[in-house]
Formats: structure tokens, sequence, C-alpha cells
């Protein structure tokens, strides 16, 4: 049985690993998939991780997002895009902090999109009601929020980076 139970032995490090391996790639997947749409490569840079994305020109990048020693804005050959390149030592730390720093650029992006079709859309909405009531009612008009909070939280410190450093916005 000392063949047969080294035999087995091997195929279940093989299982293992197999199974390591995926869960790894998983982690992986899970970890950059928000960041897909935007990523264009990851390079090593002697002890160092640069991470390439290209955003629409019309997205800000907030100064609490970018250590602007560590981003610079390369030409893009996409139109209407910019093209970055975030760079970090390579310590699960820093490489933890660029990717977490870069999903919330794209996060708080998306959320000022959709706040913008969402004001467009309630534009809108008051067009069709100015166009239908007459004067007086519209003078009655009022705007209440429904409560969820006690208090909106406003952001404030929003910064763009432009050209090759990070400005106010």
């Amino acid at each position: 049985m000392g063949k047969m139970g080294t035999y087995f032995s091997w195929i279940s490090n093989i299982v293992l690993f197999n199974i390591y391996y995926k869960i790894l790639i998983m982690s992986l997947y899970k970890e950059f998939s928000s960041l897909l749409p935007y990523l264009q490569s990851v390079r090593k840079l002697e002890n160092y991780l640069s991470f390439d994305v290209s955003f629409p020109t019309s997205w800000k990048l907030p100064k609490k997002y970018v250590d602007e020693e560590k981003v610079m804005e390369q030409a893009s050959k996409v139109e209407n895009h910019r093209f970055f390149s975030f760079v970090s030592e390579i310590s699960e730390e820093n490489v933890g902090l660029i990717s977490d720093n870069l999903k919330n650029i794209i996060r708080y992006n998306l959320e000022l999109e959709e706040k913008d079709r969402l004001f467009q859309n309630k534009v809108n909405e008051l067009k069709v009601i100015f166009e239908k009531q007459n004067l007086n009612n519209l003078k009655d008009l009022s705007f209440e929020m429904k409560p969820k909070t006690t208090k909106i939280k406003l952001d404030d410190g929003e910064e763009s980076v432009k050209g090759t450093g990070v400005t106010e916005s």
C-alpha cells in the first residue's frame, strides 16, 4: 500500500492545489471585477505596480482618493477619455490602497452620473408641470425631501486632476 498511498497523497495534493488556485483566481477576479471596464493594464516596474486606467474626461478625481506623487496622467489614445497610471510599491497594504482608491473614484463618478440623470429627469418633470399648470398654482409649488436621515451629507474638497497636478474643481 506504500506506492498506492503515495499515489493518493500526490493526487490529493493536486486536487488541493487546483482548489487553492481556483480560490486565488476567484479572489483576484472579485478584487478587480469593478475595475475591469476602466483597467487598461497592470505593469510591474522594478518594485512597483502600475495600474493603468482610462476614465471619461468628465470624471473627477477627488483629492481624498489620489496621492499626487503616485498618479501620473498619460496621453490617451481613446477620444473623450483620460489615461492615468496609479503607481504603488509592491505590498499587500499599498496595492490594496490603490485598488480601494480606484474603486472609490469609480463609485464616486458613477454616482455623479446617476445624480445628473436624476436631475435631468426631475427638470423634465418640472417642465411638464409648468406647461400644464396655471401661474397661481405654480406660485404655491414647494419642494420637500422625504426624511430618510436627519442631515444631508455634502461632500466638500472635491478636486480633479488637470494635467499632471491635482487642482480644485
